[in-house]
């Protein structure tokens, strides 16, 4: 579901910067952060580190930044964050004009248990969230994607995702989503009863006949 109303992030100047500023800033559960875009200044700013974090929980992107009472609508677009992946360092916010189309990524919430698993098949996840272009207060939290109908063999494809009204997957249509394995070993075991069945591999056509005439050469 698309938001319908934004979010307000409160947001401090920085005066400081550099390595040892920011650590300080974090230190005092801020972050360090930069707004920039739309051919304007770039502002170093310090949010709070809680506030961003349950609104990155929550699939938010587009905030409206208080300023010194001066409100940005912007993206969050980039954060930067630590050597294990967990903690965050800085964050990225981008201006945007509401009647713009923008270009953002957003998380999968896949549904339902795949039939395919029910029967030994393994759920194969390629994407966990895929990018898609619209007018910035139409970007949604989530994008719903139904798997329980997925029977061993049977795969979802960027073109197969269906996005919220005044939503566009800008993504490669062939990517694969979602796919339903057949267990590991089926496919050597198939080959093994065929074996034992006598089947063999598939003649070349005209492979035997070069065979012979190279053998009277």
């Amino acid at each position: 579901m698309a938001k319908t109303q934004i979010p307000t992030l409160k947001a401090d100047v920085r005066g400081e910067k550099g390595s040892s500023a920011s650590r300080r800033i974090r230190n005092k559960g801020s972050l360090p952060a930069v707004l920039y875009g739309h051919k304007e200044e770039s502002i170093a700013l310090t949010v709070d580190h809680r506030e961003v974090e349950t609104m990155l929980k929550h699939g938010t992107l587009l905030v409206e930044l208080d300023i010194d009472g001066k409100a940005e609508q912007a993206l969050i677009k980039a954060i930067q964050h630590d050597h294990a992946g967990d903690g965050m360092l800085h964050v990225d916010f981008e201006r945007v004009s509401m009647d713009e189309l923008v270009t953002v990524t957003v998380a999968l919430d896949f549904h339902g248990t795949p039939a395919g698993a029910t029967h030994g098949g393994i759920v194969e996840y390629q994407l966990t969230e895929i990018t898609v272009e619209c007018l910035p207060m139409d970007i949604p939290e989530v994008i719903r994607v139904d798997i329980a109908h997925l029977e061993i063999g049977d795969s979802i494809h960027a073109r197969d995702v269906v996005p919220p009204e005044g939503v566009k997957v800008a993504r490669d249509p062939e990517d694969m989503v979602v796919a339903v394995a057949a267990p590991r070993g089926v496919e050597e075991e198939a080959e093994e009863e065929a074996e034992k069945a006598g089947i063999t591999e598939p003649e070349v056509i005209g492979a035997k006949k070069e065979q012979e005439e190279k053998a009277e050469e």
